[in-house]
């Protein structure tokens, strides 16, 4: 397949011309806040005719709407083959932190990561799962300054701290109810670096420094998780490292396990199943108390890991063990920031989890599915109602993708339009780049099934709604 075949090859496949490759192209970039990089409507003629490849970001942009658009992985040298890269590579979400020995080195970090991105686009690459395991177990254990006495530098006040501390809990429950899209990232990425300001340029004392170092970890965490639901993984690794680190320096250990089972649950996603394994058995590891909501949560992740790395006996061994901890109650001193987990939550992962087992084996698939169809009918619809003002909309758009996924596999028709039209409703809601790319990725399956009336008539609806947002 020759330079120029290459793309045509594969806008035929996405029923595209060269003009609806360049307003795709267009559309992602005004969503990511880059307007300035916007296209000529013409531009992609001559990358079909003459192999002309465009430079950065342009290349992986065209590969990611392709990639939406046809369902399965496309590359940027896919398109262009042979045409090598003009910009160098990015570095690794795991790169340099072996030489972060101080709390100040990771303020400094911290503070550079959040001034060059200040947009949604991501800085640094997805790293090897390796990679993210010898970093969790081998690095990250700062020395820490918790209180500044400088001349001429005014000194934070502990009521300043609590206004910012309660602004992160909203900007956390915003997040969990809507997901992120380009303005939360831009609001969080602006409020760490403030936070980090205060951290390296002003006084206060060791309670005040303790309790300013913990909104640090909370809101890299927070955009850690933000990235992630934009389908960032090297920024969403990046900063979760980065608030490990922060989290060790303090001893908080239960915010440490916390963010490396996040870490955990972005591998699995990101395709490292056996390394998701790893590191939630590190998060499991970090964890001090006996809280059993903490436990919970840590087990639900592996629970996930298990599930990308297609250990069938070692996600029923997880999933049940979570879901009996959190049914047997919170103390009143349960982890505030897992304040979301329900069994509801937990047994719409595990349905999740099943969906992706059965993807990976013929053995028992059906099975699984139906399973996985109960948990996830269930759970979801508890995530929805009242569908007016829905409580977790974000998460109930994830799950419901993964139960069309599951009555598609099985091939109830009606069932996946079904789940999929309350899909659709909840779009106003959702704010998550990642759920609804999960959504559209459900396009190409259903194509394949246009022949059933109830699919051809429901195509036009999915296609207009989506054309929306």
């Amino acid at each position: 397949m020759g330079e120029t075949s290459a793309l045509a090859d594969l806008l035929l496949l996405a029923e595209w011309g060269p003009r609806q490759l360049v307003a795709a192209i267009n559309a992602r970039l005004s969503s990511q806040g880059r307007d300035r990089l916007r296209l000529d409507p013409t531009a992609g003629y001559s990358w079909v005719r003459r192999g002309f490849r465009p430079r950065p970001p342009i290349p992986d942009i065209a590969a990611a709407v392709l990639t939406d658009r046809v369902g399965y992985a496309i590359t940027a040298d896919q398109l262009w083959p042979g045409r090598s890269r003009t910009a160098s590579a990015p570095r690794s979400a795991a790169a340099g932190l072996d030489a972060l020995t101080h709390i100040d080195d990771l303020m400094r970090e911290l503070s550079l990561l959040t001034t060059s991105a200040p947009t949604p686009s991501s800085p640094v690459a997805d790293a090897c799962g390796a990679d993210l395991t010898a970093t969790v177990l081998d690095q990250l254990r700062s020395a820490v300054l918790v209180a500044r006495n400088r001349a001429g530098h005014e000194h934070v006040l502990p009521e300043q701290v609590s206004l910012i501390a309660a602004h992160v809990g909203a900007l956390r429950r915003l997040d969990d109810r809507h997901g992120g899209g380009t303005l939360s990232l831009r609001y969080v990425t602006a409020e760490l670096r403030n936070v980090v300001d205060l951290v390296e340029y002003a006084n206060y004392d060791v309670r005040t420094g303790r309790r300013l170092l913990a909104i640090v970890a909370d809101l890299a965490q927070l955009l850690g998780w933000l990235h992630f639901d934009s389908s960032r993984y090297g920024s969403a690794e990046r900063y979760l490292l980065l608030s490990i680190g922060v989290c060790r320096a303090l001893a908080a250990h239960d915010r440490a396990a916390n963010a490396i089972g996040m870490l955990s649950y972005v591998s699995a996603f990101a395709g490292h199943g056996h390394q998701a394994v790893r590191l939630a058995e590190a998060a499991a590891a970090e964890d001090r108390r006996t809280d059993p909501v903490l436990r919970a949560r840590l087990l639900g992740r592996d629970a996930t890991a298990a599930a990308a790395d297609g250990d069938l006996a070692r996600f029923r061994r997880c999933a049940d063990r979570a879901t009996m901890l959190l049914e047997s109650g919170r103390n009143p001193d349960s982890t505030s920031f897992l304040y979301y987990l329900s069994p509801m939550q937990l047994a719409a992962e595990s349905g999740q989890g099943l969906v992706v087992l059965a993807e990976r084996t013929t053995a028992n698939r059906d099975r699984l599915l139906d399973e996985g169809i109960d948990l996830l009918a269930d759970s979801v619809a508890s995530m929805i109602t009242p569908v007016e003002r829905p409580p977790y909309a974000r998460s109930g758009l994830l799950h419901l993708t993964f139960l069309a996924r599951a009555h598609l596999l099985r091939g109830n028709l009606p069932e996946a339009v079904a789940v999929m039209r309350t899909g659709l409703e909840l779009l106003p809601q959702v704010q998550s780049p990642r759920g609804r790319n999960y959504l559209r990725r459900l396009r190409p399956i259903l194509a394949r099934r246009a022949r059933s009336s109830t699919v051809a008539d429901f195509l036009p609806e999915f296609d207009t709604a989506l054309s929306t947002v």
